[in-house]
C-alpha cells in the first residue's frame, strides 16, 4: 500500500482519486481501500476521470498470475474476472495513473 498520507475533505472523491493517481500506478482496490469506497464505486469514477483527463489517465493492463497473460488489448477499466485460456482467475491489475501535462 502507498503513503498517500491525508485527503483532503475538501476535495471531491474525483480530485483525490486524481491526487492519488498522480504520485504513481495504482489499482482500483488500493484507491477503494484508501477512500473507504467500493471498487466499483471506484471504476465508475475511473469511467467519469478518463473523460474529463482525456489522454492523461493511462491504464496498464492487468494480467494473468497463472500463466502470466496480459489483458493489453482490453479497453474496460474494470479487472476481468478470469483469463478463459488457462481458466485462471487470480488477475493482477489493471493499474491507473495519471501523467503529467
Amino acid at each position: 500500500m502507498h503513503g498517500w498520507g491525508h485527503f483532503s475533505l475538501r476535495l471531491t472523491i474525483r480530485q483525490n482519486i486524481e491526487q492519488i493517481l498522480e504520485q504513481g500506478p495504482t489499482s482500483a482496490q488500493e484507491l477503494a481501500s484508501a477512500l473507504l469506497l467500493t471498487r466499483q464505486e471506484v471504476e465508475d469514477h475511473l469511467v467519469h476521470l478518463q473523460r474529463s483527463l482525456k489522454r492523461r489517465l493511462v491504464m496498464e493492463p492487468a494480467c494473468c498470475l497463472g500463466c502470466g497473460y496480459v489483458f493489453d488489448r482490453r479497453s474496460r477499466l474494470d479487472a476481468p474476472g478470469r483469463w478463459p485460456q488457462c481458466r485462471g482467475q487470480r488477475i493482477d491489475g489493471p493499474w491507473f495513473r495519471v501523467k503529467g501535462e
